[in-house]
């Protein structure tokens, strides 16, 4: 018994033994899950904090990768290398994180550079744009403390549009608002608010339309109520798949009527100020109004239109816009500026958007030979700076021309009243004489008191040859620089190998021809001779005459010279203001000269190089008469601008005249713009300084009261204003003899393949320009009319003149706008990129558009009565700044101009292909991120962060 009691108690202890070794196990076994989940969940933490590490470490890179462009145009790797370095966020901004981090082109050559590529833009607004693509792959690496590491790959694509592949770009608000209808195709931006009306209409959009800001259909830009009782009543077709619109189009501008196809869809009158047909509704864009949340959702318009209008999207600007050394509001209007300072590398943003730095010949003017040398160097080095008042030898000579003589006023004492002589030589008809700027003349001394300049000034014309900058001046003088007296008269009557035109023989009596011998001018008003006639000499002498045989160019703009448009002056008067000054373009000579043909052979035409671009493109600069800007950083010099931005004076109702403060802003307009729509280089100053000399050389004051330099003094625009010289910021280019022949759709004239002019003034383009009046194919946008070149003109402002004008019927009528009417249609095929005025509220009073910028359809501008005559115009119409230059506001239709009888515009498809693009058209930067991944290759510090994918 005892015995069994023992052997119970030996179980006992060892089933004990074993369930506590079970339970221990247990024990252990939870414990060691539980560790497990803990070291799991820790893991899971790291992985966690590393990928979120990774995708900060990758928005910082992405964003400092914009920046980086948009302070340098074309980075470099090294510049990539030193980003990679400095962009990694800090342990303060990700604590626990350490990040490599590695920026490189996509595809490389040989020598390390990025391999670029023509294609098409493939995500976001501009999506299915042909653009300039540099494809870039960006590495972030993050690691945490513990090993945790995550890598990732982002694919990002820089796209390089050109500008001139939309139908319609404005970097401001942009308007539509035509009367008769008008279907202007290809893409539409803005970079403001868009607004869309139509008078009679139809109004057809052709194409997308995107707006940065709003779109609005109840207003015009000015802020008048587009309603039914106030006209605008006209229907708006949109495309809502590509080229659905463009026959309907062509028909409504025909004439042809018909119903519009499907995906031509109608967007409807906005007749009721509706809330379902807009984005925007109720007034300007803030403060006044309201977003029509059932309109579009989001961004996206209606399903209707099959996102084929959209607001809110990015922007689209010059490259060199946002860098630092750029913030100015006016910025992109330094394209086409010429260089302002030696420092200025042309490779560095600004420098290499610049279209003096693009071009292959520039055409330099100005009031002293310093101003032909803006990047430094010595003056007249060459012997290719002319001082056109050679003072005592006012010729060239030329065995093909003879001695041409620049324009002279006629000897004191003839009784000549139609040119007066300057303040400090002795005139009857001088009035008190006023101080000339200094830097005007040389002095009393340098101008015999029996002769005077009318053309004056210096003169550089160089060329980019293979070695560098040639000076050709004097080669191009030597072929002659007059014409005969009517406009346009080609071939050239006078010098036929002219390319520049400076002079044209002096008509004396304004008959329109040119006799030898006496011709009547006037009548004595008072003393002896009182009712006698006034006798003065002509003489068509070209060769072997003198400098008293001409005249300078002069011509009257009634949109720079009335401040209204009612008439306030009579018969021949005229305002100073609007009197300009034109250089000629022979654009067919220079095509003729660059070919090295006929009397060019020989020449240095032939010599210059076209590599850079895709043909020639001529920089035109003529900055005489200008003053040095006191508001300019720094002080005092000329900048392009002309000084006259006291256009609008809204105190003044009826007249306009300058008050010598600048008008009120109003919050909302020009896309939220804070500065006076006087101020067009928003500076916040206003500029008025240019006023004070714009009367010189008629013998007028326009200084003013102190404070309010007045540039609308009446002078006598037949008798003072065609003969004399013009003093101030009035000087202009004028391209001339630029016609196709109608013969079996012609041939162009202009420089082949591509023609591009870049001027920072006025351009003026007289008659058919690359194309024929007669010429049937622009009923059809998809047929090419003739063999064209890819023109372009990028200035200040563009103002089309018809085959019908002469500057002598302007001069004799510039009050009476019904006889400047033009009967020929003109045809013109180029695109265009110039400045537009300010947008500020409607004035009472005035017509409905007054403060309107004249919206696209008057983006061209006119200043004959066009009511008889088809306008054909075929390429593209960019405003990516306001004018500084020709500052004059929209208005019609009582002294301007009248609109054309039909506006057939349409957009050149050709631009869609990159080859046919003019030389040196700017382009638009759009960055878009693409792909974004994680690598899940192992990733160690040993390979630098340079994971593969």
């Amino acid at each position: 018994m005892g015995k069994r009691m023992h052997g119970s108690r030996g179980f006992t202890l060892i089933a004990s033994l074993l369930l506590l070794l079970l339970l221990s196990a247990i024990a252990a076994g939870l414990m060691y899950t539980v560790t497990g989940s803990g070291h799991v969940g820790s893991n899971d933490l790291e992985a966690n904090n590393a990928y979120y590490g990774a995708e900060s470490g990758m928005e910082k890179l992405t964003s400092d990768l914009l920046s980086l462009y948009q302070q340098k145009l074309s980075p470099t790797q090294a510049d990539f290398n030193t980003l990679a370095k400095t962009s990694p966020p800090s342990n303060a901004q990700v604590p626990g994180v350490t990040y490599l981090e590695t920026v490189n082109w996509t595809n490389v050559n040989a020598q390390g550079n990025p391999i670029t590529s023509t294609g098409i833009v493939s995500q976001g607004p501009y999506a299915g744009l042909t653009a300039e693509i540099i494809p870039i792959t960006l590495q972030v690496s993050a690691m945490r403390t513990y090993g945790a590491s995550v890598n990732m790959t982002r694919g990002v694509e820089i796209a390089l549009i050109p500008v001139f592949q939309f139908g319609v770009f404005s970097d401001s608000d942009l308007s539509y608002y035509p009367g008769p209808p008008f279907g202007f195709l290809g893409r539409v931006h803005t970079n403001g608010n868009l607004y869309l009306n139509a008078n009679d209409g139809p109004l057809v959009l052709g194409d997308k339309v995107t707006a940065v800001g709003q779109i609005l259909r109840d207003r015009l830009p000015n802020n008048y109520l587009a309603s039914k009782a106030n006209g605008y009543f006209g229907d708006v077709y949109i495309a809502t798949s590509t080229s659905a619109c463009d026959t309907f189009a062509a028909n409504q501008v025909a004439g042809k009527g018909g119903a519009a196809p499907a995906g031509c869809v109608n967007w409807g009158p906005d007749t009721d100020n509706a809330t379902d047909d807009s984005s925007w509704s109720g007034g300007i864009p803030t403060p006044n109004g309201w977003a029509n949340t059932t309109s579009f959702t989001g961004t996206i318009s209606p399903k209707t239109f099959n996102s084929f209008a959209m607001i809110g999207v990015p922007l689209l600007q010059l490259p060199f816009v946002q860098g630092a050394a750029m913030g100015a509001a006016d910025a992109q209007i330094e394209i086409i500026r010429k260089q302002e300072t030696v420092a200025e590398l042309p490779s560095s943003p600004i420098g290499a958007s610049r279209e003096y730095n693009k071009a292959n010949i520039h055409i330099l003017l100005g009031d002293n030979c310093a101003e032909l040398h803006p990047a430094g160097g010595a003056c007249n080095a060459d012997g290719q700076d002319i001082q056109l008042e050679v003072q005592g030898s006012e010729k060239i000579t030329n065995p093909a021309v003879g001695n041409a003589f620049f324009a002279l006023g006629d000897p004191v004492g003839t009784g000549d009243i139609n040119v007066i002589a300057p303040r400090c030589a002795p005139n009857a008809n001088a009035q008190a004489p006023y101080p000339i700027p200094a830097n005007k003349e040389t002095g009393c001394a340098a101008y015999p008191n029996a002769t005077w300049p009318l053309v004056r000034g210096w003169l550089r014309v160089e060329v980019l040859e293979a070695g560098g900058w040639t000076g050709v001046t004097t080669e191009w003088l030597q072929h002659g620089f007059a014409r005969g007296i009517q406009t346009p008269i080609f071939p050239n009557n006078v010098h036929p190998d002219a390319i520049l035109i400076l002079q044209e023989l002096a008509d004396r009596n304004g008959s329109g021809s040119v006799s030898n011998g006496q011709v009547q001018i006037g009548t004595y008003s008072s003393g002896p001779n009182k009712g006698k006639p006034i006798m003065a000499t002509e003489s068509t002498a070209a060769v072997g005459g003198t400098g008293n045989n001409y005249y300078p160019i002069n011509f009257y703009d009634p949109r720079e010279g009335f401040p209204r448009d009612n008439p306030n002056l009579a018969g021949t008067q005229c305002y100073a203001n609007g009197i300009m000054n034109a250089v000629e373009l022979d654009v067919s000579n220079l095509a003729k000269w660059f070919a090295g043909t006929g009397n060019y052979a020989g020449g240095q035409g032939k010599n210059v190089t076209i590599a850079q671009q895709n043909g020639y493109l001529v920089y035109f600069s003529d900055r005489r008469g200008m003053e040095p800007n006191p508001n300019s950083n720094p002080a005092n010099v000329t900048n392009g601008e002309s000084g006259l931005e006291d256009v609008i004076n809204s105190g003044d109702v009826a007249n306009g005249m300058p008050d010598g403060q600048l008008e009120a802003n109003t919050p909302g307009y020009n896309a939220g713009s804070q500065f006076s729509p006087e101020d067009v280089d928003q500076d916040g100053l206003l500029d008025n300084w240019g006023a004070a000399d714009i009367g010189d050389g008629f013998e007028l004051n326009t200084s003013g009261p102190v404070g309010k330099p007045n540039p609308y003094v009446a002078v006598d625009c037949f008798n003072l204003g065609r003969q004399n010289w013009v003093s101030g910021a009035r000087h202009v280019l004028r391209l001339v003899d630029g016609a196709m022949s109608a013969a079996g759709g012609g041939t162009s004239p202009l420089p082949m393949p591509g023609f591009t002019v870049g001027a920072e003034n006025p351009v003026y383009i007289l008659g058919d320009y690359n194309s024929y009046a007669g010429d049937s194919t622009w009923q059809s946008p998809s047929v090419d009319p003739g063999s064209h070149s890819a023109a372009s003109v990028i200035a200040d402002a563009v103002t089309l003149l018809s085959n019908d004008w002469t500057d002598l019927n302007d001069m004799q009528n510039p009050n009476t706008l019904g006889n400047r009417s033009p009967v020929n249609t003109a045809s013109y095929r180029l695109a265009v990129a110039s400045g537009k005025g300010m947008n500020f509220p409607h004035i009472a009073g005035l017509a409905n558009d007054f403060g309107a910028d004249g919206g696209v359809h008057n983006f061209l501008r006119y200043i004959e009565n066009m009511g008889g005559i088809q306008i054909n115009y075929r390429g593209s119409m960019v405003s990516m700044y306001y004018s500084e230059y020709a500052t004059g506001t929209f208005k019609c239709c009582t002294l301007v101009y009248g609109a054309p009888k039909s506006r057939n515009y349409s957009f050149d498809k050709d631009f869609l292909t990159p080859t046919n693009l003019p030389p040196g058209t700017p382009m638009l930067q759009d960055i878009d991120t693409l792909s974004y991944w994680q690598n899940f290759s192992p990733c160690s510090t040993q390979t630098g962060g340079n994971c593969s994918n």
